[in-house]
């Protein structure tokens, strides 16, 4: 399976006249119902690369893989909870008018390491998530931006991840009822490769 992957984003790339290459920084912090102690936020940051941009286009369909780091803190900010994970965005819409550039995407990733968990929580993350076991994550991601010229665009995202804890796994002992959304808002910057 992961050869057939490989070998489509191959192609992807080998056919592609648009690509580019993002980077956000903001706000991480959890989104829904919680019994955390004082929960806070933390820095969240991400890098993307992605194809098919045609910037001229007024709707727009994009693809792009990417790698962040998000969470939360809590105890008033003295402890805090850091996920890494890569991620995928298989279908990203936009829609550009007068340089102004509104886009929506949803992704599914893979979390690649964490600081600052619970052993509990480290139990949760390793025995759950899907069925090959691998934890997963899923999310959203809003961006309005604004193309400054044909290369460079600045915009505002709204970036929100959700830790599929218990995907699948209801039966498991490990899986519990917590399961956030964390996220928040953020400054993205895009690039546009000349290809």
């Amino acid at each position: 399976m992961q050869r057939i992957i490989l070998a489509f984003l191959f192609f992807c790339v080998a056919q592609a006249n648009a690509i580019y290459i993002s980077t956000s920084i903001g706000d991480s912090r959890i989104q829904s119902e919680n019994k955390i102690y004082k929960p806070g936020g933390i820095i969240h940051c991400a890098f993307e690369a992605g194809i098919f941009n045609e910037s001229d286009d007024i709707v727009d369909f994009k693809f792009a893989i990417g790698i962040d780091r998000f969470g939360y803190s809590h105890s008033n900010g003295d402890k805090s909870v850091s996920l890494w994970e890569v991620y995928l965005k298989p279908v990203i819409f936009s829609i550009t008018k007068n340089n102004v550039m509104f886009e929506i995407a949803p992704y599914l990733g893979r979390l690649l390491g964490a600081s600052g968990l619970t052993d509990n929580d480290n139990q949760l993350l390793l025995h759950t998530s899907y069925d090959d076991g691998e934890p997963i994550t899923m999310g959203y991601e809003y961006r309005l931006g604004y193309n400054i010229n044909e290369r460079f665009l600045l915009g505002l995202t709204a970036n929100y991840h959700y830790v599929a804890y218990g995907f699948h796994h209801n039966e498991h002992p490990y899986v519990r009822d917590d399961n956030f959304l964390m996220g928040g808002w953020g400054l993205n910057f895009q690039y546009n490769l000349p290809w």
